[in-house]
């Protein structure tokens, strides 16, 4: 995140999300663009596109939450990559992302079915440590 804002502030400005929704979806930029390699890369090279975003939360959900991903997430109001767009939005306009110019919120629309894609990243890890 660029700059600091009070999150507890935004979240409830907005109403919708409570401020542990604002800190994951923060969270899960970060963990994609260091999965994605991109944490060091400035300008252009950063960019992160809306299902990259959502593809770090649902991995950092996984990771963190395991078999309680999904109840942790939809209980923080994150069901859909359209809440993880909402709240990226409202990051955006407070100044903590950036965006580009073909940036949209509806980058985040039909987005992976999150129980679906939980499902298969906690089993994906059980199967890996099962392995060891």
């Amino acid at each position: 995140m660029s700059k600091f804002t009070d999150l507890a502030a935004l979240a409830r400005q907005h109403g919708q999300y409570p401020v542990e929704a604002y800190s994951f979806v923060g969270e899960g930029l970060r963990h994609a663009a260091k999965t994605l390699g991109k944490e060091a890369a400035t300008g252009e090279d950063r960019h992160l596109a809306a299902m990259e975003l959502v593809d770090g939360v649902l991995d950092l959900a996984a990771e963190r939450f395991g078999l309680l991903a999904r109840e942790v997430l939809r209980s923080w109001g994150l069901a859909r990559s359209e809440d993880v767009g909402a709240i990226t939005y409202h990051l955006i306009e407070c100044g903590v992302f950036g965006r580009q110019s073909s940036d949209n919120r509806s980058d985040f629309d039909n987005g992976p079915a999150f129980a679906h894609a939980l499902e298969q990243r906690v089993r994906a890890d059980l199967e890996a440590v099962c392995r060891r």
